[in-house]
């Protein structure tokens, strides 16, 4: 018997055959032997040869299939087609139906409609033909537009040029539209019109490229729903995306405008210069109607939800404390732990899904809690907003099912509150507050835990029931770390996988990395206007104790 020995760096179709590719060539081999050799692009040839190995018994389809990582259907055509055509059918032109509407003299009398410089949708129409078949043969090549001649635009303005201009406009620094000024100042613009020209070298120009993100979560056109301006040169257009466009840049005030060049920013806007903050800060004072912001982010928040149902079905609910440190009023004291001090400052309660994503928040000035925050407003808000719930008849059949859940930190722990909700069908995910002695270590298994990002880790996890406060049965789950702490977290939800309920609450760092990120790049503490409004009712707050 013959051993069979290959040459080094071949690869292996089974163990009697290999093959090599080396300068554009695939060389077969049977052991030592080459038996057959073809350039690597002729797949005519590939076909060929190799189905001639299946015929033959070299090989088998699926050792074609798996050594040169083609799909098996296609390796059993080539089988068939040498069966009955031989290794001529292999090379033979394949059979294509001619053209059956643009024939060559269709081609020719488009073609000079074209060259009169008629449109493709006149042309079509003329030689009684669709206009994406014509639109399909210029795209192939079969037919040309004619070039049409661009007139001669002037190079792009320098830096140096607009800072130039900008200091000579007639009525202000880079007020250069002088008919439209004067048009809006006698009411007789609703609002001037961008206009785009070319220009170099323009500060914060990238902030252009999250245009097309902006406009896809609504900023604009969910904005004209709910806002209007009377009659001036900055339309509310101009305006939000003036504000957008800040804070990308990551100005965290307005004021921060005040030390920028008011005409590189207009540049950015389309106009000649970007309004003064005073004007701006009055614009905004006839936007900032509490009704209509609410409206305007009930609305975001649906279209947001309704983008993803499945990311709005788990939601993360935490406060987040904004110190004030001015001197018009005296609000209540805040634990505040970024500072470890208690001091007077407001709570914003933010809802986020599992990958931080926020869908909208509560600014409480007066805080009674996270606990009320969630039942009076977070809830109620969430059972109108929160897409694809089950029907009333799948909640009766299943007593087990829920309808969205809720996940927050010791702050919300209580009984009382996880039963109300069960009785509500929402499901509350939270860390144990009193979880008492650890459990025996042989108890942790080893699961492969999925997490928002798709990303997969190994998780320690053990589970009991547990009897909270003498009034509701949830299950414990806890999560043991190399150290051998224990993180104890107990849920409502009978239905879900244990793995997933601790990949959920153990990813809550996502939030958090919200609110750092907000604070380092976005001014998230920074107070939109300085008003004082009255509080009619006294209002209970939590101790700071």
């Amino acid at each position: 018997m013959q051993l069979p020995f290959f040459p080094d760096g071949v690869e292996h179709i089974n163990a009697q055959s290999a093959f090599e590719k080396r300068d554009g060539q695939v060389t077969y081999f049977n052991g030592n032997m080459p038996v057959f050799i073809h350039a690597e692009d002729d797949v005519a040839t590939f076909r060929m040869i190799t189905a001639q190995f299946c015929i033959n018994g070299n090989a088998t389809q699926a050792e074609i299939s798996r050594a040169f990582g083609v799909t098996l259907i296609s390796v059993k055509r080539a089988v068939k087609r040498y069966r009955d055509e031989g290794v001529a059918g292999f090379y033979q032109e394949p059979k294509r139906r001619g053209p059956a509407v643009l024939t060559a003299e269709v081609l020719k009398k488009a073609q000079s409609l074209l060259d009169e410089g008629l449109e493709t949708t006149a042309v079509a129409e003329q030689l009684g033909i669709k206009r994406d078949t014509l639109a399909k043969a210029i795209l192939a090549g079969r037919l040309h537009k004619p070039v049409k001649k661009k007139d001669s635009e002037p190079p792009p303005s320098t830096k140096s040029e607009r800072s130039r201009e900008d200091a000579q406009a007639p009525l202000g620094v880079g007020a250069s539209n002088v008919m439209d000024r004067v048009a809006a100042s006698v009411g007789e613009l609703t609002a001037v019109e961008p206009v785009f020209q070319g220009a170099s070298d323009v500060p914060n120009g990238g902030v252009l490229l999250a245009l097309p993100a902006l406009l896809a979560v609504g900023l604009l056109n969910q904005a004209e729903k709910y806002f209007k301006l009377p009659k001036g040169y900055y339309g509310l257009a101009s305006v939000f995306l003036l504000l957008a466009f800040r804070a990308l840049a990551r100005l965290p005030s307005l004021e921060q405008l005040r030390y920028r060049a008011p005409g590189e920013w207009g540049k950015l806007l389309g106009l000649d210069r970007i309004p003064e903050v005073r004007t701006l800060r009055k614009k905004l004072a006839l936007l900032s109607d509490q009704e209509q912001v609410n409206a305007w982010s009930a609305e975001l928040c649906a279209q947001w939800m309704g983008e993803d149902p499945e990311k709005a079905s788990v939601l993360y609910v935490d406060g987040h404390v904004r110190v004030y440190h001015g001197s018009q009023t005296k609000l209540p004291r805040h634990y505040v732990a970024r500072e470890k001090l208690c001091l007077r400052a407001t709570t914003d309660y933010w809802v986020n899904a599992l990958d931080g994503q926020p869908f909208f928040l509560l600014n409480q000035a007066v805080d009674p809690g996270l606990l009320q925050v969630l039942e009076q407003q977070i809830v109620p808000r969430l059972e109108e907003t929160v897409p694809n719930q089950p029907t009333p008849e799948a909640l009766a059949a299943n007593a087990n099912l829920h309808r969205f859940t809720l996940i927050f930190d010791r702050e919300g722990y209580s009984p009382a509150f996880m039963r109300r909700m069960k009785e509500k069908r929402i499901t509350c995910v939270t860390y144990h507050k009193y979880p008492g002695t650890d459990w025996p270590q042989d108890e942790f298994q080893s699961v492969q835990v999925e997490l928002a990002s798709g990303a997969r880790v190994p998780m320690k996890l053990a589970e009991r029931g547990t009897f909270l406060g003498g009034e509701l049965w949830v299950r414990e789950i806890r999560k043991l770390t190399p150290s051998g702490h224990q993180s104890a977290i107990v849920s409502t939800d009978y239905l879900t996988d244990s793995g997933q309920m601790a990949a959920a609450m153990f990813a809550r760092w996502s939030q958090e990395n919200f609110f750092r990120y907000m604070l380092q790049h976005y001014g998230l503490d920074r107070l939109v206007d300085y008003g004082v409004d009255d509080i009619p009712d006294t209002v209970q707050v939590v101790n700071p104790d």
